[in-house]
């Protein structure tokens, strides 16, 4: 059996140098907040270890902020689109890449039954086609205003007030803002690397503290918020889609299949990284450390942006149909690999997931890919699909024509 440690923490999805050298580091050595701990690990804990009896389809509603300066940064929906499907396919195991999954690691990899779809209804009840873009005269948000700061700044693209742009609802949406996201600096003209993303952990645990006792292993938390505003995912806007024209302008060619989305909604839905954060560097041993997670083999760091299926980092992790020691999980989705080398979830992770929804994030559970049909003034009419004056789909024109089951339309303006 793993030991298990029961941990919640805010992420970066980093270059390696930025991996081992700094952000890791830095969340390691913050002060523990003791509400937090209890809260956050025991969410988790309840998570983990109840099983998910609902079989159903979840359907998240998204609403998708692109946050500008550029027009390089300023994403057409046609990319947005494109990662709503990567997403679709991640999260129900449709993946092409499926297949490689290695046979040791087949009979634990499962689908998550969980889909997303762009917001069709906004907070106001208006019409919509969930993608907001939002010029702002700022040509980056930073992860730290400094190295040693313990203020997540980048928090700011989720504010208008801070050149950013305001959340919908958090516990009726999940927010996701692209923006341009500044490299980590250790001084001025020393990079540490490029932030992939980041996403928050949920936050309501008063259900998981009513059905948990016992004590939790401490954990930094000082970078977690429960700041309800704040809730959902950042990402860099190279990160978007496997169609985004400017997806090599941060000089990495593994990130250009939309799979930083699927790690950091990983994190949102209350999954650790695969290797427990060791920071190796500093003594720690990785293979002592995990993710809590049984059917994940320890790994004592991780890969590093190197798709290795010979990488065996710690021994003893002898379970599964095999009986033999497992290799390291390099191909799921929350470890550090190329994008085109990972494809599985657990059932393990995918019972935490599950139980994260059911129980803290459960006001975005939808029975439809559609808010329609929670709408009154459509009277549980469904929507079809949305097109242009000229009958075209996933299409970047403002005016919009939506589709209804019963043969009725909606006509609307939406503006950049």
């Amino acid at each position: 059996m793993k030991k298990t440690l029961l941990l919640f923490f805010v992420i970066s999805h980093l270059y390696v140098c930025a991996q081992f050298c700094a952000f890791d580091h830095i969340v390691n050595s913050k002060k523990s907040n003791d509400t937090f701990i209890s809260n956050y690990e025991s969410i988790y804990n309840i998570a983990n270890n109840q099983i998910s009896n609902n079989t159903e389809t979840y359907y998240i509603p998204v609403v998708f902020h692109i946050v500008y300066n550029s027009e390089s940064q300023n994403i057409a929906d046609s990319v947005i689109h494109s990662q709503i499907e990567v997403l679709n396919e991640d999260f129900r195991r449709l993946n092409e890449n499926a297949v490689n999954t290695r046979e040791e690691f087949l009979e634990f990899a499962g689908d998550p039954n969980i889909e997303f779809f762009l917001a069709d209804i906004d907070p106001n009840g208006n019409p919509t086609d969930g993608i907001i873009h939002q010029y702002t005269e700022r040509s980056e948000f930073v992860m730290f205003e400094n190295i040693l700061s313990n203020e997540i700044t980048l928090d700011e693209v989720k504010f208008s007030n801070t050149g950013g742009s305001d959340a919908w609802d958090t516990n009726e949406y999940l927010n996701i803002w692209v923006c341009n996201i500044g490299s980590l600096e250790l001084l001025p003209g020393f990079d540490l690397g490029q932030v992939f993303g980041y996403a928050y952990p949920p936050t309501n645990i008063d259900e998981a503290l009513a059905n948990i006792s016992g004590l939790v292993p401490d954990w930094p938390t000082d970078m977690l918020s429960d700041d309800e505003n704040v809730q959902g995912v950042v990402l860099h806007y190279t990160t978007i889609g496997r169609n985004n024209p400017v997806a090599n302008d941060d000089d990495m060619i593994e990130n250009n299949q939309g799979r930083t989305a699927v790690h950091e909604i990983g994190h949102y839905l209350g999954l650790r990284h695969i290797w427990g954060d060791a920071l190796s560097l500093i003594g720690e041993d990785g293979c002592e450390l995990d993710d809590g997670i049984s059917d994940t083999p320890n790994a004592n760091d991780q890969a590093g942006y190197i798709c290795d299926f010979n990488k065996n980092t710690c021994t003893g992790d002898n379970f599964g149909s095999s009986g033999e020691d497992l290799p390291d999980m390099i191909e799921n989705y929350m470890d550090y690999s190329p994008d085109n080398c990972l494809n599985m979830f657990t059932n393990g992770q995918i019972n935490v997931m599950r139980n994260v929804l059911e129980i803290s994030r459960n006001n975005l559970i939808n029975n439809e890919s559609s808010l329609c049909i929670n709408d009154p003034q459509l009277n549980g009419q469904k929507k079809i699909k949305t097109i242009d004056l000229l009958g075209r789909e996933h299409n970047r024109s403002h005016f919009k024509i939506d589709l209804y089951s019963d043969g009725s339309f909606r006509k609307y303006i939406t503006h950049k």
